[in-house]
Formats: C-alpha cells, structure tokens, sequence
C-alpha cells in the first residue's frame, strides 16, 4: 500500500514516521508539507499545492488549519488516492460543517473516507485500504501479563499513529495492576499530542480526555483477559 501524509508541522511528520518506521514492509510512504499559515478559504488549489504529488492508495491527512482540511479533496484527486483518513483532533480545525462539506467532495469523487475523533480512535470502516492500515495503527491494543497484583509485561498488538501506545506500555511493568489503566493514561498525556485541550460541543470533553480515555479503556480491556 502507497501512503502519503499531508503534513502541516511537526505533529504530523512525527505520525508519518513513526509509521514509516513501524509499519509492515510492503508499505511505502511520502509526505507532503504544506504551509503551516493558509487561508480559511482558498479559492485556487494551484496556489498551494505542487504540480506533481506521489501517487498514493491511502492519504492520511495531519492537517492543523481548516485551509488544509479543504484541500484534502484537491490532494486526493492529485495523488489518485482511493481512501482518505482524515484526523479530528481539534474540533477547530475541521468543524463539521467542513467536515460534511469534504466527506461529499471525496463521495463525489468514489473516494472512501473516514474522521476519526480522536485518531487513535481509529478502528477501520468498510475500505479495505482503511482496514489495512486500521489493522497496524489506530485504536490502542494491549496483551498484559500478570505476576501476582504486579503487571510483568505488556506488548503493544496495535500502536496509535503517533506511536503513544509504545510509549504508555514503556512504563507499565511493576506497576500494580489496580493502577494500571491511571498510570497509563497520566503517561499518555506526557506523549506530545494534537489533540485539544478545548471543550467540543458533541461530546462536552476535550478531545484529549477522550485519548487519554481511549487508552485507559484499553489497559483495562487486556488486564481482563
């Protein structure tokens, strides 16, 4: 599979390689970067992108502006993508208005899609390109061995995107097991995050909550089996 992340910063460029780094050896991917100041509307795609983008299965768009969230159906059609992973991690930077405006672009155009919030929530969709990825980064999965009330190892089956799943399993041995799933998910915050601090009105929590939840959930999922 061919991915191309649409980058506007470090936050993104993190993602792009710890996927680069981590994912199955059949995967290739390049990254775009675009400007980190863009116009709220942009009138002429041409202004912003290249000529030529690497032709991609999957784009994975890291976009931190709605200028760059408007270009995902432009950078899509460049690329020949055919699925579209989309990060909601703050619910300024893709309203849903925005968001239902470039989900029917990309259905105009046969282009599957999914907006995760956040994007380690991620768990796949009816693509197969999506399901692919969804199977190696996304929402996090555990396997956690016990030794008496001590946890004595964890393996991470399924890292989030920008690798958080790692780092939360780096200090889990020796910790007890009734405080795993809060260590875990105090670890998760110190992990460099987009995800926001302000409140989004569907969900009357931050966003980040919401990660940091994610990854509590899911220590206390593999500590039940």
């Amino acid at each position: 599979m061919k991915i191309l992340f649409s980058v506007q910063g470090r936050y993104g460029e993190r993602i792009a390689e710890n996927v680069r780094a981590n994912g199955p050896a059949g995967w290739e991917t390049s990254v775009l970067k675009l400007p980190a100041r863009l116009p709220l509307v942009i009138d002429d795609p041409e202004e912003i992108l290249p000529g030529a983008l690497p032709a991609a299965d999957l784009l994975v768009s890291l976009h931190e502006s709605p200028g760059a969230a408007e270009l995902i159906p432009d950078i899509a059609a460049r690329c020949g993508a055919r699925a579209v992973l989309a990060a909601v991690d703050d619910r300024t930077v893709c309203p849903t208005g925005l968001e239902n405006q470039v989900r029917k672009r990309l259905a105009a155009m046969g282009v599957a899609n999914a907006f995760p919030r956040p994007l380690c929530g991620f768990d796949g969709g009816p693509d197969p390109l999506l399901r692919e990825f969804a199977a190696n980064f996304g929402r996090p999965k555990f396997r956690i061995a016990r030794d008496g009330d001590r946890v004595a190892s964890v393996e991470v089956l399924r890292d989030a995107p920008c690798g958080s799943a790692k780092f939360v399993a780096s200090i889990l041995e020796g910790v007890r097991v009734p405080e795993a799933s809060d260590t875990g998910a105090l670890r998760h915050h110190h992990h460099p995050c987009l995800a926001s601090m302000e409140i989004d009105p569907d969900l009357q929590d931050t966003i980040l909550h919401l990660s940091g939840y994610i990854v509590r959930a899911a220590i206390k999922s593999a500590l039940k089996e």
